[in-house]
């Protein structure tokens, strides 16, 4: 059966915002469901069931092998499941050492991108790492990038450059996928929250979406991170829930660092709308 369905972004992309609205939207309660619920949500990248599934401790293995396994774990779930699985991932989308995909097309049913202006995912990683935004853009631009894999709970997760991030989604065949702009999240939250849950397949209920979107408000989310804290937080940052605004990186970029970020991403950034056909930023 395939019941994986993989919540893709490159990192400070929208993806947990999404999938606190997801909860909302799938439990389709009166009150906010708590971050607590939000934190164990299944993440592909989650050493301690890597662990689990295979008896090997992943920090003692190459990545190189802890990847080579990963496929086949997913697939183990998946015969356990006997329902849809909503699963986070920050994965490029790669072949393993013996040319099979990461994500095995098998036990997939669909993956969901979360795309955000690089020049805004940016500040906002830089933020979230206490990392200064020069390191940051060199994370964005480099293609050999990846997070995590330093015993720190996580696998190493390869995420490429920001650009080849989006591609190796984009170009690939074999899992059905929807691409949605954290803008129009921000900006028409009915309409791209809406549109995601019509290509799940779920039960289109308008009065239900726009209670879950309520509830996911990041006002509302950042006084819950104050209140109850937050797993996904990093140490050194003080506030998961930061600012999640649009053109947020005019405050924080010179126009040496746009320069560099808009010309290495040009084709992507115009794709999906942040420059226009002449290279002037839209956002």
């Amino acid at each position: 059966m395939k019941n994986f369905v993989w919540l893709v972004s490159y990192p400070k992309s929208g993806n947990t915002w999404f999938r606190i609205f997801l909860s909302n939207y799938l439990n389709n309660r009166q009150t906010p469901v708590n971050l607590e619920e939000i934190e164990s949500t299944p993440f592909a990248g989650n050493a301690a069931l890597f662990e689990e599934m295979t008896g090997l401790n992943p920090f003692e293995c190459t990545p190189e092998e802890v990847d080579y396994y990963r496929p086949d774990i997913y697939r183990m779930i998946s015969k356990e499941l006997e329902q849809i699985s909503y699963r986070k991932a920050h994965d490029a989308y790669t072949l393993t050492t013996n040319g099979s995909p990461l994500f095995p097309e098998d036990c997939t049913k669909a993956a969901v991108y979360f795309i955000r202006n690089p020049l805004d995912v940016c500040v906002s990683y830089a933020n979230h790492s206490a990392n200064e935004v020069e390191k940051t853009i060199k994370l964005l631009l480099n293609e050999r990038s990846y997070i995590a894999g330093k015993s720190n709970g996580q696998l190493r997760q390869m995420l490429l450059s920001w650009n080849s991030h989006v591609e190796s989604w984009q170009n690939q065949t074999a899992i059905p996928i929807h691409f949605v702009r954290y803008e129009d999240m921000k900006r028409r939250p009915v309409e791209a929250f809406g549109s995601v849950i019509r290509f799940l397949g779920l039960e289109y209920d308008e009065e239900r979406l726009v209670r879950a979107i309520g509830h996911s408000d990041f006002k509302l989310l950042r006084k819950m991170e104050e209140e109850t804290g937050f797993q996904e937080r990093l140490q050194k940052c003080k506030s998961f829930f930061w600012k999640g605004e649009i053109g947020n990186y005019h405050n924080y970029l010179s126009d040496n660092d746009i320069e560099l970020i808009v010309d290495y991403c040009n084709g992507i950034m115009k794709k999906f709308g942040y420059l226009s056909a002449d290279n002037k930023l839209e956002i």
